[in-house]
C-alpha cells in the first residue's frame, strides 16, 4: 500500500549519528514497505548506504547528484504503483511502533485521506487547531480548505497520483526564495494561496492526534523542536 521516499544529504557527524540510530527504528515500523532513497552527495555515502542496506529489506538506493530535488524525486517515484507514498525527513526521531502506525494507516485508507502532513506535528496537534478538525480514533480530519499549514509539506503521506501531479507542476518553476536542490523550494512554490487550501472542500486531509515522531532541527542539528 505504501512506498517510502527520501532524497537528502548528510554532511555533519551529528546528523549521521541520528540516521544511524533511527534507520533501524524506521525498519521496525515500515520494514514491509519498499524504500526509494536518493543520497545526493558523495560525502558519507558509504556510511549512509550501509545503514540502509543493513536494515531495509526492500531497498532501492540511488546516488543521483543532480542539484534538483524535485526532478530527482519525480524520477524516483514515476514507476511507483503503491496507492500511497510516504516522504520522510532523514532526521526524524520515531516515537511509535508498527502497530500504532498500522492503526493510523487503517484509518487513512478507510477514510480515503489524500494528504497527511507529518513534519510539524508538535505544532499541528496543538489545541488551538482542534476547532478546524473532526476527531477520529487516531487522526484529526479536515477538508483541504481548512489546512492548518501555510504550505504543502514535503514530509507527508500523499496519495501517489497527487504527489506525482505536484512534482510535475513544480518542474517549470524557477527558484524563488530557495535553490532547486533544497526541498524548501517545493514548499515555497506551494505556499498558500497556491497550497493545500485551493484543492476544495472534497479533498480530505488528516494529521495524527499524537506526536508520533519529532524532527531533529537544524541549528546544531540535534536540537528538538519544543
Amino acid at each position: 500500500m505504501i512506498s517510502v521516499v527520501q532524497n537528502f544529504i548528510c554532511t555533519q557527524p551529528k546528523r549521521l549519528k541520528v540516521i544511524q540510530n533511527e534507520v533501524p527504528n524506521m525498519a521496525k515500523i515500515f520494514g514491509d514497505y519498499e524504500f526509494y532513497i536518493n543520497y545526493n552527495s558523495t560525502q558519507n555515502f558509504q556510511d549512509v548506504y550501509n545503514v540502509y542496506k543493513d536494515n531495509i529489506p526492500k531497498l532501492n538506493f540511488y546516488n543521483n547528484l543532480e542539484k534538483n530535488w524535485g526532478a530527482i524525486t519525480l524520477s524516483m517515484i514515476k514507476d511507483i504503483t503503491s496507492p500511497y507514498i510516504l516522504i520522510l525527513c532523514e532526521d526524524f526521531e520515531y516515537r511509535i511502533g508498527p502497530n500504532e502506525w498500522d492503526d493510523i494507516m487503517d484509518e487513512v485508507i478507510t477514510n480515503d485521506v489524500k494528504y497527511m502532513p507529518l513534519g510539524r506535528l508538535w505544532k499541528y496537534t496543538q489545541k488551538k487547531y482542534w476547532g478546524g478538525y473532526k476527531k477520529g480514533k487516531n487522526l484529526w480530519f479536515y477538508p483541504s480548505t481548512k489546512s492548518p499549514g501555510s504550505s504543502l509539506s514535503v514530509d507527508a503521506l500523499y496519495k501517489t497520483e497527487l504527489l506525482k501531479e505536484k512534482l510535475e507542476e513544480l518542474l517549470p518553476h524557477n527558484p524563488n526564495r530557495f535553490p532547486l536542490h533544497l526541498p524548501h523550494h517545493y514548499e515555497d512554490i506551494f505556499h498558500e494561496p497556491n497550497g493545500v487550501r485551493k484543492w476544495g472542500e472534497n479533498v480530505l486531509c488528516a494529521v495524527p492526534q499524537e506526536i508520533i515522531w519529532m524532527h531533529v532541527q537544524e541549528e546544531t542539528e540535534t536540537k528538538l523542536n519544543k
